[in-house]
């Protein structure tokens, strides 16, 4: 089992992995046929997730759908499966992230900004998605008030009949799911 190194916080993954992507503070690693994204030394998206995204996601991926965090694509890939979607707007606001993706899939459009500031400056007359799927990677305690607000902004553009989905770590305490769960929306 390799050691951990505090000269070398991703010894343990080059040990045991393969370093797929490294530009500027992101890196993607290949382990045992799945991949893992780190922006700095936080792991923010691995494809170990794919089964929570198809039992949360997957169910309610219908005509236009905007995601909030790109990550490694893994969810983006899981909307788009279905044939239901006409269109997925993904935004992203770490220009590496996007470069790690590679090519978007067809009927997936991204565009690179800060999720907050989009929310709060997208007009907000005309409900133009079915489904929101927040795929924003926090620390929630810390970030608690900023999602809020993010769900907030984005309830109205969220179509009669939508959803708009966060996602939940599994590993989180009860009291965090709980709070992230409250968040969800059925318009």
């Amino acid at each position: 089992m390799p050691v951990k190194d505090p000269k070398n916080p991703f010894k343990f993954w080059d040990e045991v992995g393969w370093l797929a992507f490294n530009k500027g503070n992101v890196r993607v690693y290949e382990v045992d046929g799945e991949q893992y994204l780190f922006v700095g030394q936080t792991m923010y998206a691995s494809t170990t997730e794919r089964d929570w995204y198809i039992k949360n996601v997957m169910p309610y991926a219908q005509g236009r759908v905007l995601e909030i965090g790109l990550g490694l694509g893994c969810a983006s890939k899981v909307i788009l499966a279905s044939g239901k979607v006409k269109h997925l707007l993904t935004l992203e606001n770490n220009e590496q992230v996007v470069e790690a993706y590679g090519r978007l899939l067809p009927r997936h459009h991204l565009l690179l900004t800060d999720v907050y500031a989009w929310a709060r400056e997208v007009p907000k007359q005309f409900p133009m998605f079915d489904l929101i799927f927040v795929d924003h990677y926090t620390a929630y305690e810390e970030t608690q008030g900023d999602l809020e607000e993010l769900a907030q902004n984005l309830a109205p553009l969220l179509k009669e009949g939508g959803r708009m989905i966060f996602w939940v770590d599994e590993n989180a305490s009860d009291e965090e799911k709980d709070e992230l769960h409250k968040l969800w929306l059925m318009k």
